[in-house]
């Protein structure tokens, strides 16, 4: 079972939400009688733009020294060719979104593409309007900038959000609704917002344990493919609602059971509850393939 995969790579991820990162060795040289110093890595400086006289954030942690800057990467503008690519086009711009530019300049072959870009926006992407367009290009921009403190906020309302998705689902499951599993994909749409907007943050800013941000990517990049899991399993059964037996019902509520019991975990870690929920889940996952060979 896919919840189950899942659960076990967020386990993995809060239980070692420790990386090795790049490590470069600097020589230190003395100025003057008694000043020590160390020159700063070129692609660090150019990535976050340092420049003399800003001031940088030293954390002592033992035998290391942690050095911060609360600048943004700064990407700046970006233009892309899309064309007519309306799948393409939008990965695009979601994943140009994501990288953190702070502008960018769309081509496109056909005047009409304009909705397209304004459905992504208004799907996919936070803070973002189009400020100049044309025929065929526009130019969009963030008008909003990012507070550093949003990330943690956002990752919880994320969690809820799920939350919401798989009670909805189970919901709709149990009276057998068929427009409620056809428009349960609007859902995923107000997901989709919010990890494109924390994937952002990670990629412009990093997380405020700098090494810990690939982990915190791979934990939102997962819990986006969990709720893409949901809203297919939605959108299948739209039309196979025949198929909804009481079995399916059984393992989709322990399923959501899992869910909430975990969400609470991840904040309030507990090995030992944890253990119990992954056995739980494997519990689960067999009898689900025993169900399904039966069928």
């Amino acid at each position: 079972m896919f919840i189950y995969t899942f659960f076990r790579k967020i386990f993995i991820i809060k239980k070692s939400l420790i990386l090795e990162v790049m490590k470069i060795k600097r020589r230190v040289v003395l100025h003057g009688q008694s000043t020590l110093t160390i020159s700063l890595p070129a692609s660090w400086v150019k990535k976050f733009n340092i420049k003399k006289g800003d001031e940088l954030n030293l954390e002592e942690f033992g035998k290391e020294l942690r050095i911060n800057s609360e600048k943004e990467s700064c990407l700046g503008k970006k233009q892309i060719d899309i064309k007519d690519l309306k799948r393409l086009g939008k990965s695009y711009l979601t994943s140009s979104y994501r990288q953190g530019y702070s502008e960018i300049f769309l081509n496109y072959d056909k005047s009409n593409y304009i909705k397209t870009i304004q459905e992504i926006l208004s799907r996919e992407i936070t803070g973002f309007e189009i400020i100049k367009q044309n025929s065929n290009s526009c130019l969009i921009k963030d008008l909003t900038g990012n507070n550093k403190d949003e990330f943690d906020n956002v990752l919880r309302r994320i969690w809820l959000l799920i939350i919401d998705l798989s009670n909805e689902t189970l919901n709709a499951f149990r009276k057998r609704d068929v427009v409620m599993l056809k428009e349960m994909y609007l859902m995923d749409y107000s997901i989709n917002k919010f990890t494109n907007y924390c994937l952002r943050l990670l990629i412009k800013r990093g997380h405020t344990d700098f090494k810990k941000t690939p982990l915190y990517y791979h934990l939102i990049k997962n819990l986006e493919e969990i709720a893409d899991h949901y809203k297919d399993l939605c959108t299948f059964y739209s039309t196979h609602t025949k198929e909804i037996d009481n079995d399916l019902i059984i393992i989709l509520t322990k399923v959501n059971e899992y869910l909430n019991e975990f969400y609470e975990l991840f904040y309030k870690y507990d090995e030992q509850k944890i253990e119990n929920l992954f056995k739980k889940l494997q519990h689960c996952s067999q009898n689900n393939k025993g169900s399904s060979s039966k069928r």
